[in-house]
């Protein structure tokens, strides 16, 4: 998913890197990243995976629990704190995910 999404991703920033759209650009890196977040607690599908997921990733057992149980949407679930401490945005760039500020950058040295 993360190699055709850098396709998709890269290809729009090029076609967009004579535009001043930095902080746009920020804004959806930040969306792209939550998208993420929610896909893969929804691969998880129940509680107990999810926390397993979770507690896998570093997230106190209690912190994660208390996401898995909760009654929340999958949206609301991937903008939690502990979904963000277990896939921070390192752990995106080891899936090899481009972000589109550094490509913008790059584009425009």
């Amino acid at each position: 998913m993360v190699h055709e999404l850098n396709e998709f991703l890269t290809g729009w920033v090029t076609y967009f890197r004579y535009a001043e759209c930095k902080t746009h650009l920020k804004e959806l890196d930040q969306w792209v990243r939550r998208r993420l977040r929610c896909v893969r607690l929804k691969q998880r599908k129940r509680a107990k995976p999810i926390a397993d997921f979770l507690q896998s990733r570093g997230v106190p057992e209690w912190r994660a629990w208390l996401l898995a149980l909760s009654g929340k949407g999958w949206w609301r679930m991937a903008g939690s704190s502990q979904a963000a401490e277990a896939m921070p945005n390192a752990w995106f760039k080891e899936q090899g995910l481009a972000t589109l500020t550094e490509r913008y950058a790059a584009l425009n040295r």
